[in-house]
This record gives C-alpha cells, sequence and structure tokens, in this order.
C-alpha cells in the first residue's frame, strides 16, 4: 500500500530483510506490535536462521504505513481493508479520505470536551472540580470509554 505518509528513517542500502527488532527500532514500535500486525495479516514476514521474521522493503513500507495509521487512530479492520483495496487506488485513496476524516471528526469533539471542561475548572476557583453527586454516586477514576 503506497501514500504519501511521511517517511521516517531510510533503511541502510543495501539490505534484502531487515531483522524484526532492526525493523521496530527503525519504526519505533516493539517487536511484539509487528508480531500482532502479521497476525492480522497486515503484512508477512520472511523467517531467518532460528525462526526469527524479517521483513523485506516492501513490507518494511507497508508496516511504515500501517505504523502512521495506527498512530493517528485508525482501527486495524480500517487499514485491512485499505489494503484489500491496493488493486484499486482510487477507490483505496477514498476509503483513506473517508476514514481519516471521521477520525479528524472525532478528535475535534474531543477537543471541544476538552475545552467545555477546562473552562468549567476555570469559571469557579472555589467550587471543587468535581461535584459530589450524593451519597452512594460510584466514583470513577477513569475516563468514560469513547465508542469508535
Amino acid at each position: 500500500m503506497e501514500t504519501a505518509l511521511p517517511s521516517s528513517t531510510p533503511l541502510a542500502a543495501p539490505w534484502r530483510v531487515a531483522p524484526i527488532h532492526q525493523a521496530a527500532r527503525q519504526l519505533g514500535v516493539t517487536s511484539r506490535t509487528l508480531r500482532h500486525y502479521e497476525d492480522k495479516g497486515l503484512v508477512r514476514a520472511h523467517r531467518l536462521a532460528g525462526g526469527v521474521r524479517a521483513y523485506d522493503p516492501h513490507a518494511f513500507e507497508t508496516l511504515r504505513t500501517v505504523v502512521a495509521l495506527r498512530e493517528v487512530g485508525l482501527p486495524i479492520a480500517a487499514i485491512r481493508r485499505l489494503m484489500a483495496l491496493r488493486s484499486d487506488p482510487a477507490a483505496q485513496k477514498r476509503e483513506l479520505g473517508l476514514a481519516l476524516a471521521m477520525i479528524l471528526e472525532d478528535r475535534k469533539r474531543d477537543v471541544v470536551r476538552l475545552q467545555t471542561m477546562l473552562d468549567t475548572v476555570g469559571s469557579d476557583p472555589a467550587q471543587p472540580p468535581f461535584a459530589d453527586h450524593g451519597a452512594g454516586a460510584q466514583e470513577s477514576r477513569e475516563p468514560p470509554a469513547r465508542s469508535r
């Protein structure tokens, strides 16, 4: 899957395959993350002596794209759908645009919620930041789950 996503550190040339630890380091993720992407069918690794996973240049570029898309919040299922559209670049671009627009809208809603909370905290310095909702109200230390 080729996209106009920003590239990170170029691979040292010449090379045929990069062992998983080298690929992970260059992509800024863990080896476990790369194994997970392989388990989910996003990329296929070669096997070196001893069963060590390794990635050829094409697989490495696929991983670079997957990592970039995951960093902005695209779910693995959506990435898999995008990769299935490789043979139709126009459809792939259209689908990517829609997916990124949805993520952007989610982030905008998050910013509005954060700004509202910040405004509430700063509105009355004498008021505690969390109102007591009466006896028996359950306390939650985690933010509410977001739907995606």
